[in-house]
């Protein structure tokens, strides 16, 4: 007898904790509640709970802000030569002793490739933001999972090193820690997106999920 397929489920997009409608694109799989600030991950058993925080935006702004969907982790690398060290690979394992924190962009981009990952240049310059967890800004979900951030952080990682040395040199060993959701915001400039603190930019026409990420903003300043 052929065996049974799995029965489709309906899930229902709540916050488990205050019962809160979970804001959500058609692609998301992450989300922060606009009610109580928890982050909530589709996953098996149904919602799951990831640590949720959001950035201070910059003191004395004027300019309209958008809140960004990142998946952060905390991480711990070592790079040692394999050999007698030559100066690159000592630089290699200075780099690789200063990374505390690894981004992915969350939202759904064009071309990330083409146009510049964010949340690769976040890695890099390891910003010492303000945050706060609870409720906050309203902000879109994730349109990548948690699982394939992970990967895409250590890999990001693995590349900072290997500009300055040889991996095949090094032991190197990444510890990339369990995800959480932030929220950073970015000045939304109408046809483009500008980082505040870098002052990169993205073409509006980029971001996939762009009239989602201005409709949360409107809500959250009505």
């Amino acid at each position: 007898m052929a065996a049974e397929s799995p029965k489709a489920r309906v899930l229902v997009l709540r916050c488990q904790a205050c019962r809160a409608r979970l804001p959500a694109a058609s692609n998301d799989v992450a989300f922060r509640c606009p009610q109580c600030g928890r982050g909530w991950e589709i996953s098996i058993a149904g919602l799951s709970e990831r640590p949720a925080l959001y950035v201070m935006p910059p003191k004395r702004t004027s300019q309209p802000l958008l809140y960004l969907p990142y998946w952060s982790f905390t991480v711990v690398a070592q790079a040692a030569p394999k050999g007698i060290a030559d100066a690159a690979q000592l630089t290699a394992r200075d780099r690789a002793a200063r990374y505390r924190r690894a981004f992915v962009s969350a939202y759904a981009i064009y071309r990330p490739t083409y146009i510049g990952e964010w949340g690769l240049v976040y890695t890099r310059l390891q910003p010492e933001w303000e945050t706060r967890s609870g409720h906050g800004p309203e902000a879109p979900g994730a349109a990548i999972s948690s699982d394939d951030a992970q990967k895409i952080a250590r890999h990001y990682i693995l590349a900072e090193i290997d500009r300055t040395a040889d991996l095949g040199t090094l032991n190197v060993d990444v510890a990339v820690s369990e995800p959480e959701l932030w929220a950073i915001p970015a000045y939304d400039m109408s046809d483009r997106i500008r980082c505040p603190w870098t002052r990169g930019e993205l073409p509006a026409s980029v971001l996939d999920d762009l009239s989602e990420i201005r409709r949360a903003t409107e809500r959250r300043e009505a």
